[in-house]
């Protein structure tokens, strides 16, 4: 099915080189969220549109990478993305419905993980991609974990980052931070972003830069505010699911399991429950990550996904 590109109101700067930056040199340089600021949209046949971008050869294996809860395709900044497709991938980044410049749905609308799940699989059919490593972070990484359990011959291998089983036992938020993801945001924008940015050092890795932090959400709000109602369904669809261990128990597709251990958004106990509940799962604990994407961190991210893929598709 033919998508179409749809113009971003304002190029927007993703990701800035700032003070006391962590991250390796030329991983951090000012870049749009697209060159000219037009982006990808796929028009799937159940009429959600999702839009996307990719980066590095399209003839590498694809990994297709899902963001969080309330967040945009933005979470993985294009140096992250460009230093992922360096190892050799064909890398994928996309808003899922009700985020960013996709589909917003109407007030009382529901869908559930598995509605996100053929989203993805819808992405990867309009882009002539028979499967593809998935990658997915909090949120994300629970679509990704079922995708792996609902389309296994669609799925090269799974990575679920920041992420837990929905067993209300392992990975809990301290209160602080519950507190905070869960308080709406203001209306006015200015005092929207300083929310987010009070958010974020609750759970902030080691790397965290205000300034770099302060850019991200300015970027997200540039491109596209997300209604409250559509942050509920989003979460909704979270909870609806419930416990997943008895599905997550039946993955056969090789998967990583990345968390930090500076994470109180969900404690290092989800990643560490998921690894022992997925069968023959690794479990990779980055020093000093907490729930975001720093850029100090890439490098350890970077080389523990492209590891696991290079792996599971038959390399050293």
């Amino acid at each position: 099915m033919e998508g179409h590109r749809v113009k971003v109101p304002e190029p927007v700067v993703v990701d800035v080189r700032h003070v006391g930056d962590a991250s390796p040199t030329g991983f951090a340089s000012p870049a749009l969220a697209s060159e000219d600021g037009v982006v990808e949209i796929a028009e799937l046949p159940s009429g959600i549109n999702l839009c996307h971008e990719a980066f590095g050869d399209p003839g590498d294996p694809v990994v297709l990478l899902m963001h969080g809860l309330g967040s945009q395709l933005l979470l993985w900044e294009e140096g992250f993305c460009d230093g992922l497709g360096a190892e050799g991938f064909r890398v994928v980044r996309y808003d899922h419905r009700d985020s960013g410049c996709s589909t917003i749905l109407e007030e009382g609308s529901a869908y559930t993980l598995s509605d996100q799940v053929a989203d993805a699989v819808g992405l990867l059919d309009h882009l002539g991609v028979p499967d593809a490593h998935v990658v997915g972070l909090s949120m994300g990484g629970m679509i990704a974990q079922t995708f792996a359990v609902e389309q296994p011959g669609r799925c090269r291998s799974m990575v679920s980052m920041a992420s837990n089983t929905g067993n209300r036992d392992f990975g809990r938020p301290s209160g602080t931070a519950l507190e905070a993801m869960m308080a709406p945001a203001p209306s006015d924008p200015a005092a929207a972003i300083d929310k987010e940015l009070s958010d974020r050092r609750i759970w902030a890795s080691i790397w965290h830069d205000d300034e770099h932090a302060r850019a991200i959400f300015g970027a997200y709000a540039a491109r596209s505010v997300q209604p409250r109602h559509a942050f509920d369904r989003q979460v909704s669809a979270v909870l609806a699911y419930g416990d997943r261990e008895d599905d997550l128990a039946t993955i056969t597709v090789p998967t990583t399991v990345i968390h930090g251990t500076a994470d109180t958004l969900i404690a290092p106990s989800g990643g560490e429950r998921t690894a022992a509940v997925i069968p023959g799962a690794d479990l990779v604990m980055v020093e000093g990550w907490g729930h975001d994407m720093a850029p100090g961190a890439w490098p350890q991210l970077i080389n523990a996904i492209a590891t696991h893929c290079h792996r599971a598709d038959g390399g050293d």
